[in-house]
């Protein structure tokens, strides 16, 4: 739904159901993964960990992204139209800020920086006395991550690394972690249950997101706190609960396996996409617009095509994505 997402011409109900929980969600499964051990490792091991697995691909991928850019997608399509300077978008690579142009070369990368500081936020959160005080914390944080960005508008000053946005996503990836014992429970036993949980969420999930409008994580945009909060979360347990009636599949696992590369390189396939129905079958772009099924279509294609790239990173250059080469 990431890549979905980011194709151009969904319609607009569409795309609301997809942003009001495409990217909390993300932060949710990262803190769904945390270990109690966390609170036992000194802060430097801690930041250098997290600096290995974060902010190496981030680099990686954002030469990578600009190399492309500056050679050939700002000199196509929209890119063209816009004039960005090259010296800002390499500004863009350590300010580190989605929005206002910083970085047109490949925007998604701003998630990178953004969970590297959520995780650094939650490493001194989760150390906190107890559950209730947590919770707690998790709740100022909302309101002042939601307080800042209503403050700062997206066009206003921004802090680098997506440090504001950070102060909203700490809380679904805290509220992951206070999930991991639900969903290590008997509701896996409990198909009723899920269906039952399933429903409510649902129409909250719809109900808020179409309400609410279109949310936008990387600019602050978040609408109304209630239906924020309220859509993300429903849509999160609902796709959740649904996944759970997938049985085990191949495919699947492999798309899993192969997220860190898929998500910061699908947005470098686009273009290639494009220019293959506007050049080579001679499609008009404004075909794009509007268009569920070939959003689809992009997305299915991009995901089949970075597969094998995937298996080759991960195979001949693991240091790539920040894990050690393979024996």
């Amino acid at each position: 739904m990431v890549v979905i997402g980011h194709t151009i011409g969904l319609p607009k109900p569409v795309e609301q159901l997809i942003f009001s929980f495409h990217m909390p969600i993300f932060f949710w499964m990262s803190g769904l993964l945390v270990k109690e051990t966390v609170k036992d490792i000194p802060l430097g091991t801690y930041v250098k960990k997290k600096a290995i697995s974060r902010l190496i691909p981030y680099i990686n991928f954002s030469i990578l992204s600009y190399v492309f850019w500056f050679f050939i997608f700002r000199h196509f399509g929209s890119q063209a139209q816009l004039t960005i300077s090259p010296l800002r978008t390499f500004i863009g690579i350590f300010y580190g800020n989605g929005i206002n142009h910083w970085m047109d070369h490949n925007t998604v990368l701003w998630f990178f920086l953004c969970l590297f500081i959520t995780e650094i936020l939650f490493f001194f959160i989760i150390k906190m006395p107890s559950r209730s005080w947590l919770i707690v914390t998790l709740l100022m944080f909302s309101i002042a991550g939601y307080l800042d960005t209503w403050i700062n508008p997206p066009d206003g000053f921004r802090l680098p690394w997506n440090i504001d946005i950070a102060l909203s996503m700490v809380v679904f990836y805290g509220i992951g972690y206070l999930c991991r014992d639900v969903l290590k429970g008997d509701i896996h036993k409990r198909p009723s249950l899920q269906w039952c949980l399933a429903g409510i969420c649902l129409a909250c999930y719809t109900s808020c997101s179409l309400v609410n409008g279109k949310v936008a994580v990387v600019a602050g945009n978040y609408g109304n706190y209630f239906y924020f909060y309220a859509g993300a979360l429903s849509g999160i347990f609902f796709w959740s609960l649904m996944s759970m009636q997938i049985p085990a599949n191949r495919l699947v696992s492999k798309i899993g396996d192969s997220t860190l590369i898929i998500f910061p390189l699908h947005l470098l396939v686009f273009p290639f996409l494009t220019a293959i129905l506007v050049y080579g079958f001679k499609i008009p772009s404004s075909v794009k617009e509007n268009s569920l099924l070939l959003s689809i279509a992009y997305a299915v294609v991009s995901i089949l095509i970075l597969l094998p790239v995937a298996d080759v990173i991960k195979k001949y250059f693991p240091f790539l994505i920040g894990l050690p080469r393979k024996k």
